[in-house]
């Protein structure tokens, strides 16, 4: 999908899900470290708790489909080589404090000179301008000043963070899309363009209809831990189970179905079948008007029923009957999951160890052109000779100048140039450029995800 496009990916911890995400697409993405290697190399957790730059599985995550080389851009003869490469590249992805590239002379200003055609995507925490553009930011105060930490957890509780970092996560999507969108206007225009990234309004996009709900509803969403809000009605969505938990909407679709289970196991007698009318079950309720079995009844008879069953007893169960009844995942459950296992999700990936672990897929499935993964994570400076040489046609003297410290030198193998800028595009001059103006969308989607795309 994506072969004829190089990327090189300049960024740390923060921004790697964006080029491993064109690298899955099928673009040649370069990894550009520092001599030392990037700061991502030295996070946890590590292989057999060894912390050494090719053991961090944080790494190893977030870096298939790259080739690693490594440049003192510190230095005249580094910045000169990332140079070339941007004259022969695509896309540049770094995640850089504001103004850092631009002080080693290397900001959109001067990349542009070198590529007229590049699309450079920076990452930072709250963008390149306003009064926060500065201030050190991680995940945490990220995912608290974003919004989203304020409506997690309990709520009699203080909130809480997601466990896994989700923060710079969300910003390489969103760096990955704006890539792809840039480069889309780039190849009607033939106009380079600097994508702005931020962190923090990556995370308040994840609230979406929480940040207009006070201005349609009148009340703002609250933090409901395992409950679900439902008008002014707060609902269990968690329910216990005999090997850990599963999700459960107290729906009118729901115990229309239900009912019959739980009268099949003796937790309610047979009258509650013909004694309530279930389909329109929630909507009365949470209008306030009478119904035959209250809300806490039928709550606890669900605990009940559930309680006995493994996770998936119940889902297999709502899967034949139609009834939305999730398990509560792991990630042992994950993966051991039938529906990943049989859609070829998982894949064998080697370890440095020389162990091989089941690894995450690719997060589509296509047709004509299939993403895939290629290559594993790099060591560092792997390709030096590869890019270095094969692309730039440095000698050994230049790369080593270059990479700013001795590296081991790879096996070198030409690589075939891509494909020149713009080949098989015709450019046209756009009055006001929107990427994909004139493109015409049948959207027949509902609630969230689609309607959003």
């Amino acid at each position: 999908m994506l072969s004829p496009y190089t990327v090189l990916d300049l960024t740390d911890e923060r921004g790697e899900l964006a080029g491993m995400l064109l690298g899955d697409m099928g673009a040649d993405v370069i990894k550009v470290e520092p001599p030392n290697g990037s700061s991502s190399r030295r996070m946890p957790p590590f292989l057999d708790d060894a912390p050494e730059p090719e053991r961090s599985l944080q790494f190893f995550a977030f870096n298939r489909n790259k080739r690693s080389i490594t440049l003192d851009l510190p230095s005249q003869a580094g910045r000169s080589a990332l140079l070339g490469l941007v004259a022969k590249a695509d896309f540049l992805i770094e995640s850089a404090n504001p103004g850092e590239m631009s002080g080693m002379g290397l900001g959109f200003d001067d990349l542009r000179k070198a590529n007229p055609l590049l699309i450079h995507v920076a990452i930072t925490a709250f963008g390149q301008d306003g009064p926060y553009a500065q201030m050190a930011a991680s995940d945490l105060t990220l995912a608290a000043m974003g919004g989203p930490m304020s409506l997690q957890g309990s709520p009699d509780r203080p909130p809480v963070r997601l466990s896994v970092p989700q923060v710079w996560l969300h910003a390489s999507a969103e760096a990955a899309v704006g890539a792809l969108t840039a480069h889309a206007l780039m190849v009607r225009t033939g106009e380079a363009q600097f994508v702005d990234v931020s962190a923090q309004t990556a995370m308040v996009w994840t609230m979406l209809h929480g940040m207009a709900a006070h201005a349609i509803q009148g009340y703002d969403f609250n933090r409901g831990g395992s409950d679900i809000q439902l008008g002014t009605m707060t609902l269990p969505l968690v329910y216990q189970c005999a090997d850990g938990h599963v999700v459960l909407i107290t729906s009118g679709a729901t115990m229309s179905k239900m009912v019959y289970w739980l009268v099949e196991d003796g937790i309610v007698p047979a009258e509650w079948i013909e004694g309530e009318d279930w389909p329109t079950y929630e909507r009365r309720f949470l209008q306030g008007e009478p119904v035959t079995y209250a809300v806490d009844q039928v709550i606890d008879a669900l605990r009940r029923y559930v309680l006995p069953y493994t996770k998936n007893q119940l889902l297999e169960r709502g899967l034949r009957e139609s009834v939305t009844v999730a398990p509560v995942s792991t990630v042992e459950d994950l993966a051991r999951f039938r529906q990943l296992e049989e859609r070829g999700y998982w894949l064998q990936a080697p370890l440095p160890n020389g162990r091989e672990i089941p690894a995450p897929g690719v997060v589509a499935k296509l047709t004509a052109t299939p993403m895939e993964v290629r290559r594993w994570a790099p060591t560092l400076g792997q390709h030096n000779d590869e890019v270095l040489g094969g692309m730039l046609g440095l000698s050994a003297q230049e790369i080593s100048a270059a990479i700013g410290a001795v590296q081991r030198p790879s096996r070198r193998r030409r690589v075939a140039p891509s494909p020149s800028k713009g080949e098989g595009w015709d450019r046209v001059e756009i009055a006001n450029h929107l990427p994909f103006e004139g493109v015409k969308i049948a959207d027949f989607s509902w609630v969230a995800v689609g309607p959003i795309t």
